[in-house]
Formats: structure tokens, C-alpha cells, sequence
């Protein structure tokens, strides 16, 4: 099952201790926003400090007032391009037989073993995580040599071990020593980027077969426009409302309640668009991938305007070289799901009202121009 990440842990090679708060905006910067303008300095309202310093005065005036012109007109102005500090994840160049991802994608693959069983809880997972963390760390120790820090991990492993998997004496040894080998195995400290870095370079073991989505999954038993309902008005309000927000630069916190409602109900009106329309294939497994491309284009930050109707070409490339192989965890082959999720989910936008056939058609071809990049670049990373 595909799992967008909505926490991304900020780490280079070592896990912070779990008593320590990640940012829960997550996604390496994503949702930050960003704020324009400034704080006006108050005037100190003395008359008597006033009349004998009229000319200061005066000039803090002016002061105040040409800042608030420049802030009423920064929002006019064009900010000049903003130069990527690396490349796409999906042209950083790693040592022969191995993958550049994410430090939390690293984490989380490094974790497979111990979330590939059923969690009952929350809670259980959580606790998952924190071993993981711990053996990870542990690991790091042992190939950097910092025999402390070893000692100190271990008996957090060790603690861990028996709570979340009941595992005691040799067994939990066992356990620990095949851990450490795989974290030595996937994530060699010889080969890793000089820190600082967000990414890390992993060994691929398994070569895959990425064969051209095949979109003779993608049929409907309903032809039939499906007139949009209260749920279906309400989103398409919501985005509109959005849409008005980006294009008058709103500060972000003016409309992250807004975005985020946008992404959770986008999920439920597709999902029932598609069911309504009698969609052949699993509904799940498209409906959930808008949402992760709704969070880029309107909680990252980008140098233009971009809304849903009207992504610029240079943005669609970062969302499929970039954005998205760093974001989401899935199988490679999972990640074909996109250009025809997101291409379904524009066909819903216009039957609901929001999208003109014109605006359509040329989202349509934007994308069908990116899928085969898109395939030749999942080719290449995992192939």
C-alpha cells in the first residue's frame, strides 16, 4: 500500500532521541509557508517626548509609511528565480549500485522488517518506530567507532527490544546483531554524502520490472456526467477560495486551514466520484494520490502563482523529478499510479464544475507529455 509521509524527520546520519519534537510541518520545508513583510515598530505615544523630538518624529513617520508601501507592493513584484541548491533527487548521481532517498525514506526502509507486521494500535507503531530509531543509531555508532555512544544506544535497544517484540537473552541479541548488519549493508558509512545532508545513498539488492502502466484498468460502466453534490460544491468552493488566496499572495497562515481541509475532502468526493461512475478497477489505490500533489502545489513554497487549473510545466517536472520520489514510500511500480490518478482527478474536477474543458485538455497533455519521463527516470533508479 502507498504511503505518503506526513513527517518527515530532519536528520544526516543519526536519529534524534524520540523525547525530541520533529517539525510537524514535515516535508523537508513544505507548509512553512511564507511571510512578507514586517513588523512596524511602535511609536512610544509620550506628547512630551514628542514635542521635543518633533524632527525624529517626523522621520520615524516616514520611516513606517515607506515600509508599508514597500509591503503593499512586494506583493507586485516578481521575486528573481530561485536557484536549487542540488539537483532532483532523481538526477543525484550515487556510486554504482545504489539510490539516492530521503534520510527519512532511509529510515523508513530501514524499518521494513519491523512494519511489515500488523500494528493493533497507534501506539504499537509509534513504539515501532522508536526501536527502529534506537537500532538504527546503534548502528551508526558501531560504524563510526564511538564506543560510548554504542553502549548507550544498546541499552536503549536492548530495553526496546523486550518491550515492543517481548524478545529477552540471546534471541534479543540475535535480533540486534541482524539489525545492525542490515542497517551496515544497506546504508555503508564509506559511501554517504558528506554531511551535512538530507540524503543518503542505499544499496540496491532487488532489481524491478517497470512496465508501462496499462490503462485498459482505467473503464467505467456509468458515461454519464455526475452532477456535482453539496460535498462536491462545498470542495470545489474551498479551491476556488484557495485559488483566490494564491493569487493575491496571502500570507500562508491566512489559508493552511483551508488547504488542509482541501486535501482530506478531495479524497472522499474522488473516491465517490469514482464509485459513482462505476470504476472498474480499485478506487483506493487512485484515490488517495491527488492529495500529496494538493500539498505541493499549495503548501510548498514556489516562485509563481500555481494553482490547480494551472500548473506551470517547470513545476509539473519538480512535482515527478523531485517532490514526489522523495515524499512518498511505495513500491516503485506504485508509482505509476500518479500520472493517471492525477489526470482521473482532473476529468472529476471538470465534470464537478471547477475546470473548463479548454483547461482540461491542456492539463491532459502536460501530463501525458510527462508520463514517459516520468517512466524512463522510475527505469532508471530501480531497474
Amino acid at each position: 500500500m502507498m504511503r505518503p509521509l506526513s513527517l518527515v524527520p530532519r536528520f544526516s546520519r543519526s536519529v534524534p532521541d524520540s523525547s525530541a519534537t520533529p517539525d510537524e510541518r514535515g516535508y523537508e520545508g513544505i507548509g512553512n509557508g511564507f511571510v512578507m513583510g514586517g513588523v512596524n515598530p511602535r511609536i512610544k505615544n509620550d506628547w512630551r517626548s514628542m514635542k521635543k523630538n518633533k524632527k525624529e518624529i517626523v522621520k520615524r513617520q516616514a520611516k513606517i509609511k515607506e515600509k508599508a508601501r514597500k509591503k503593499r507592493q512586494i506583493r507586485l513584484v516578481k521575486p528573481p528565480p530561485r536557484f536549487m541548491e542540488r539537483p532532483p533527487i532523481s538526477q543525484m548521481e550515487a556510486p554504482k549500485g545504489f539510490i539516492a532517498i530521503s534520510s527519512s525514506q532511509a529510515l523508513m526502509e530501514y524499518a521494513k522488517p519491523l512494519m511489515e507486521i500488523n500494528a493493533e494500535s497507534l501506539d504499537e507503531l509509534n513504539r515501532r518506530m522508536e526501536l527502529a530509531s534506537s537500532l538504527w543509531n546503534l548502528a551508526i555508532s558501531r560504524q563510526k567507532n564511538e564506543r560510548q555512544e554504542y553502549s548507550r544506544w544498546m541499552e536503549r535497544a536492548k530495553a526496546s527490544a523486550k518491550k515492543v517484540l517481548n524478545l529477552a537473552g540471546a534471541e534479543r541479541d540475535r535480533y540486534i546483531a541482524e539489525m545492525i548488519e542490515r542497517q551496515v549493508h544497506l546504508f555503508p558509512e564509506e559511501v554517504q554524502p558528506a554531511p551535512p545532508s538530507m540524503f543518503m545513498y542505499m544499496r540496491k539488492d532487488v532489481s524491478y520490472l517497470i512496465p508501462p502502466f496499462d490503462y485498459g484498468r482505467i473503464r467505467f460502466r456509468v458515461d454519464m456526467t455526475i452532477p456535482p453534490d453539496e460535498e462536491d460544491f462545498r470542495l470545489i468552493g474551498k479551491i476556488e477560495a484557495l485559488d483566490d488566496h494564491i493569487r493575491r499572495g496571502s500570507d500562508y497562515d491566512a489559508y493552511e486551514e483551508l488547504a488542509l481541509s482541501i486535501e482530506d475532502e478531495s479524497k472522499t468526493c474522488f473516491k465517490k466520484w469514482l464509485t459513482a461512475k462505476g470504476f472498474e478497477d480499485d478506487p483506493e489505490q487512485y484515490a488517495h494520490c491527488p492529495e500529496i500533489y494538493l500539498t505541493f502545489l499549495y503548501r510548498y513554497v514556489h516562485d509563481d502563482p500555481v494553482l490547480l487549473k494551472s500548473v506551470p510545466g517547470q513545476y509539473l517536472i519538480e512535482f515527478f523529478e523531485d517532490f514526489l520520489l522523495r515524499k512518498v514510500i511505495c513500491k516503485p511500480s506504485e508509482y505509476l499510479y500518479w500520472p493517471p490518478s492525477l489526470k482521473l482527478f482532473y476529468r472529476f474536477s471538470h465534470e464537478k464544475g471547477y475546470l473548463s474543458s479548454n483547461e482540461t485538455a491542456v492539463l491532459f497533455g502536460s501530463l501525458d507529455a510527462m508520463e514517459s519521463h516520468f517512466l524512463d527516470i522510475l527505469r532508471k533508479r530501480y531497474q
